[in-house]
């Protein structure tokens, strides 16, 4: 049993560091808007209107994260943008979010489909990592390793150095749920004038 927490908390150690290491890192500018949504937050002169409907949560062990639809309106021009917030409520941390963009949608719910099935069949070598990144900065991986079965999940925001938020395989398949549902209702706002 130690072996196996051992390994699960290195495993945890090297997604951590894999973010703050920066390796494949391209966000290195906050200021910089990295979504269309995060987009709107750089407008001057002109009101801007967010919209946001809860969609549902994933609790695990540890925390939650929680999906909302955004819609935000720019009142001078008309322009609207949608997507999605994923925020994190942790007791020990502040909450964070994530804004994902409506474009998207369809790559992070096939990756969520991914993660959902993988195993250690995806390497012969000892241990692996399976990660998707949104442009905002959510990141949501799979890490196990052959020598002892272990595989775990993990969300983070790769924009802070906070610990990953640990799912279970069945988290990671009720949030790719609550993402579909965020979908149908961004679908029927899309269509409204």
């Amino acid at each position: 049993m130690k072996k196996v927490l051992a390994t699960v908390t290195l495993l945890i150690a090297a997604f951590l560091l894999a973010g703050a290491a920066g390796a494949q890192t391209t966000n290195y500018w906050a200021l910089i808007p990295q979504t269309k949504l995060e987009g709107f937050e750089t407008n001057t002169g002109t009101l801007v209107l967010k919209a946001t409907a809860p969609i549902g949560n994933v609790t695990t062990g540890s925390g939650e994260l929680s999906v909302m639809c955004r819609q935000i309106t720019d009142l001078g021009t008309g322009r609207r943008e949608f997507g999605v917030v994923i925020a994190f409520a942790e007791n020990s941390r502040p909450d964070e979010m994530c804004l994902i963009d409506y474009d998207e949608l369809d790559s992070l719910e096939d990756g969520l489909d991914y993660l959902n099935k993988v195993d250690s069949s995806v390497t012969t070598l000892p241990s692996f990592e399976a990660v998707y990144t949104t442009k905002g900065g959510f990141r949501i991986g799979a890490y196990g390793d052959r020598s002892n079965g272990s595989l775990g999940f993990g969300a983070r925001n790769i924009r802070l150095l906070a610990p990953p938020l640990r799912l279970t395989r069945a988290q990671v398949g009720q949030l790719r749920s609550v993402l579909d549902q965020a979908r149908t209702k961004l679908d029927s706002l899309r269509k409204e004038k």
